[in-house]
Formats: C-alpha cells, sequence, structure tokens
C-alpha cells in the first residue's frame, strides 16, 4: 500500500463523492476511477462499517473549518488579518496573514490554514507531520478559527 499527500482542496472533493460511513477514500477513489479489480490492503465491508457506526465504534467527522462560511455568516470578514498562534495559544510575531476566500495570504501567496501553520511553526522550531490549521489562526480578539467554527456548527 502506498501513502499520498494530497492539498485540502482535492480532500474536500474526495469526501464529497464518498458515501459517508460506507467508504473509505481508498474505496471512493476505485469508483470514481471505476477500478473493478481487488484492492490490495483489505477494506471492511460497508455492512461492518455501518454496523460498527451503530454501535458507536466509529465517530462522525466534524465538517471541515470552512473560512469563506465563516465570512458569510459575518464571524470573519475577507481580507481580514488573522494571528499565529503556538501550541500554547500565544500569538507569534511575523506571521500575519489575511484571509482570502477559504486560504490565507501570506507573502503574496495563497495557503490553506494548515498548510501555513505547518510552514510558519516549522520556521520557529516546531516540527510535526500534522498541524490542525485552524487551531493556530486567531482573529485580533485572540479568539481562534476553531473556537469561531464550534460556534458556527452550534448556531447554523
Amino acid at each position: 500500500m502506498r501513502n499520498i499527500e494530497i492539498d485540502d482542496e482535492v480532500f474536500g472533493y474526495l469526501q464529497s463523492k464518498a458515501i459517508p460511513f460506507v467508504e473509505t477514500p481508498n474505496l471512493t477513489l476505485r469508483r470514481i476511477f471505476s477500478l473493478n479489480g481487488k484492492a490490495t490492503r483489505i477494506e471492511k465491508p460497508s455492512s461492518q462499517i455501518l454496523q460498527e457506526q451503530r454501535k458507536g465504534r466509529l465517530r462522525k467527522k466534524q465538517p471541515k473549518t470552512d473560512l469563506h462560511k465563516l465570512v458569510q455568516v459575518g464571524l470573519l470578514q475577507e481580507g481580514q488579518p488573522l494571528f499565529l498562534l503556538d501550541y500554547q495559544g500565544k500569538k507569534i510575531a511575523g506571521y500575519d496573514s489575511t484571509i482570502s476566500g477559504n486560504n490565507l495570504l501570506w507573502n503574496n501567496e495563497l495557503f490553506s490554514m494548515s498548510e501555513l501553520a505547518k510552514e510558519c511553526l516549522k520556521k520557529e522550531g516546531f516540527s510535526s507531520e500534522s498541524v490542525r490549521g485552524p487551531a493556530h489562526w486567531s482573529n485580533t480578539d485572540g479568539i481562534s478559527v476553531k473556537e469561531l467554527w464550534k460556534q458556527y456548527l452550534k448556531t447554523y
């Protein structure tokens, strides 16, 4: 089995095409590409996945943070600055970015929140292959995008 990295937009598209609680990303891609051969890795049958979901063994994933939706409802604004936070929630100077659609604009380049947080934190000596971007960006009031997204999900 091979591992690949995909960006947030591709992953979001893949999620939108998946049959919820039934398909793994691999099965979704096999269906999209009409690959009917045997998978090289044994996947759980959809009936087993559904049974585990009913028993509460699988948790439902929270929808991915969407900056554009936060802007639409007024929790954030297009062009608003966001500030990088470390793992303790402290602001790190020099990495201010601005909201541009569903991405962040930094040094005249567009990044996903996670991609930019990972890059900036790496420059500050932190290392991680996986960074939850919304937890590392806050508005001028110090409220993280993660918290704003929780508020959005609760309200809308």
